[in-house]
């Protein structure tokens, strides 16, 4: 696995919570109306919890050929997601 990733991948999540917040603060009252859904995968994740107090790692498939793979979130450090393609994740 490529370390180079993690950081676009964490900018790039941060940017759209940046985003998603400020389009929030609009004034629209459609906030209570969530967007239509598929199915929405319930199931546990994997988590490989790490010593020492240091974030845990929580990892899933998608569904669709990819593993998604997410740390804890913490006041001084935010959640990283990578999402990388894995052959053993079943496509449904």
């Amino acid at each position: 696995m490529r370390r180079h990733g993690f950081k676009a991948v964490g900018t790039l999540a941060v940017g759209l919570a940046a985003t998603g917040a400020a389009a929030g603060c609009a004034g629209d009252d459609t906030s209570h109306k969530d967007s239509p859904t598929g199915r929405v995968d319930r199931t546990r994740a994997e988590v490989a919890a790490m010593p020492n107090d240091f974030g845990n790692v929580a990892n899933k498939c998608d569904g669709h050929g990819h593993r998604i793979f997410v740390t804890t979130n913490t006041d001084s450090n935010p959640s990283q997601i990578v999402v990388l393609d894995d052959p053993s994740c079943p496509k449904e």
